[in-house]
């Protein structure tokens, strides 16, 4: 009896250690797959030497992020209405990864938290767009992802070069020299 008891508390102790270990190693994932995400945007923009604009669509029942990438619209696209200089259609959409509770319910298991700039100011839309222009720049932002167990990742756009850098934690931005 004793062994058994000894071997259940093993067991659960291993296993509750191992999903934590899953859900800090998918977070990570869903970060270094954002930042993919906007290298690969901030290249497109640089070869093809045409405005991309990522959007964020942080609404809690259907959290995804995706591209307006220029194109020659066809039936049936999805136009960008705001971009009188170019047609431009929504592309490579990402939605954030859900799993499934005992009561048949869906919810995430890595989410966009919130998204601020540079600046030191916040983002609070909903709908977030970040422009990446033809010189390889773009706006300077940081996207915080979290977990249901309060883990964070950064992702940090670089304003000069476009560039994705992935950091453990919630890193704030340094306040500008200018702004001190």
């Amino acid at each position: 009896m004793v062994i058994l008891l000894l071997g259940l508390m093993i067991l659960v102790v291993v296993v509750g250690g191992y999903m934590a270990f899953r859900d800090k190693e998918q977070l990570k994932d869903e970060a270094r797959s954002l930042a993919g995400f906007l290298e690969e945007v901030r290249t497109l923009s640089a070869l093809k030497g045409k405005r991309y604009t990522v959007e964020y669509d942080l609404d809690l029942d259907d959290q995804k992020y995706f591209v307006w990438a220029p194109k020659t619209v066809e039936a049936g696209d999805i136009v960008d209405s705001e971009d009188e200089e170019e047609s431009r259609v929504a592309v490579g959409f990402h939605p954030m990864p859900t799993r499934n509770r005992s009561d048949g319910s869906r919810v995430y298991s890595t989410w966009i938290d919130h998204i601020a700039f540079g600046d030191g100011s916040e983002a609070d839309e909903d709908k977030i767009k970040i422009d990446f222009m033809p010189t390889g720049g773009s706006h300077w932002h940081l996207v915080y992802l979290t977990n249901e167990d309060g883990d964070f990742y950064t992702v940090e756009v670089n304003p000069f070069t476009g560039a994705a850098e992935v950091y453990p934690g919630e890193i704030k931005p340094e306040e500008p020299e200018r702004l001190k």
